[in-house]
């Protein structure tokens, strides 16, 4: 079995049809599977794409898809049913874009990317643009510096506002969220998440109620583990809650956490496994560590997920097989897994009377 950080992307609409986008060879390559008349379509929606794309979709079943293309010219593209609309978006090309994000507002197209500013000094810069219905607007999120490698940015969207989470090396690096209000149409200040001086890699977070459950990898003893924390967020305060080390110190890549069926959970592949745990509490304790016999074998893959009408499921990305079917692993019954033992370490845990942050 091999662990594939391939981008794949899933798009459910409205008739609970699936698209997957996948890149291969400069071509982005569309897999419909059409849940009405069962037919599957497989075609061609750009031959020319250099490495970043991304892709979601509306209440009204129009997907958009964001690319990079060879000339590092931004492109857009909509598609709806047998209707297809190609926008340039940039006038010249740019420079080559990192981590290319799309999230769409009430018919607004968001686009969130980092650019490289200087090689030397490991420095980096946010770029936001948007549709106003009337021109296109361009912010400039932030200017960072990263450590050794720039780890992914975190998109999340609310129906006030766009959330974003990365790192940022001021004297030591630190994971920051910074939102920017749909209706006042501006950035806030970026706020610090974490505190701890241990180095870190990933980060993924999800937003519930007024609860950010967030999770990310930290170096302890040369190896890596996961942890786990929860904030109060709230009329743009910050207050940490809980932090827990959910995993044993191996070398756990991508964690990720979603909500699903009243458990919120958190998976990451670990020796090319899928591992995972839930709490049924929302973070205030935790299941054994379960590593899923399915991914045993096989191909994994980390999805990212999109739904036209979003349910209770918090589910923005799953690690799952991609051969011989699409499914997802890491979450749900437990009845295929094997149980594995945290080994004992005083855990990270935090007063509920921290001052705020």
């Amino acid at each position: 079995m091999s662990y594939f950080n391939d981008r794949l992307l899933l798009i459910s609409d409205s008739t609970n049809s699936i698209d997957l986008f996948r890149l291969i060879d400069n071509q982005i390559i569309r897999y419909r599977f059409d849940n009405l008349t069962q037919n599957f379509i497989e075609n061609t929606v750009t031959e020319d794409a250099f490495i970043e794309f991304n892709a979601t979709i509306d209440e009204k079943d129009t997907i958009y898809l964001i690319h990079q293309d060879m000339s590092l010219d931004l492109i857009l593209t909509l598609l709806n049913g047998e209707n297809r609309e190609v926008i340039k978006l940039t006038e010249k090309p740019i420079q080559e874009v990192y981590y290319l994000n799309l999230t769409i507002y009430r018919g607004e197209p968001h686009i969130i990317y980092f650019i490289l500013t200087s090689k030397p000094d490991k420095e980096y810069r946010i770029y936001h643009h948007y549709f106003n219905g009337e021109s296109w607007i361009t912010n400039i999120v932030d200017d960072i510096k990263v450590r050794e490698l720039l780890n992914p940015m975190k998109v999340f969207r609310t129906d006030k506002e766009l959330i974003i989470a990365y790192y940022d090396m001021i004297e030591e690096e630190h994971i920051y969220i910074k939102t920017f209000n749909f209706y006042r149409r501006e950035w806030k200040e970026k706020i610090k998440l974490t505190n701890n001086k241990e180095n870190k890699l990933y980060v993924d977070f999800i937003l519930k109620d007024n609860q950010l459950h967030m999770t990310y990898c930290q170096y302890e003893e040369g190896n890596l583990v996961v942890i786990y924390e929860r904030l109060i967020y709230e009329d743009g305060v910050v207050k940490k809650e809980i932090s827990r080390r959910l995993s044993n110190p191996e070398n756990p890549q991508n964690p990720t956490v979603l909500y699903y069926e009243g458990k919120l959970w958190v998976s990451w592949v670990e020796y090319d496994n899928v591992m995972s745990c839930y709490s049924h509490d929302m973070g205030n304790s935790w299941s054994p560590i379960y590593l899923w016999n399915e991914s045993k074998g096989k191909d994994i893959v980390r999805y990212g997920y999109h739904r036209a009408f979003p349910d209770e499921t918090i589910l923005n990305y799953s690690f799952g097989k991609i051969n011989p079917d699409i499914s997802f692993i890491g979450f749900g019954p437990t009845y295929d897994t094997t149980e594995i033992p945290l080994k004992k370490k005083a855990p990270l845990s935090f007063p509920n009377n921290l001052e705020e942050i």
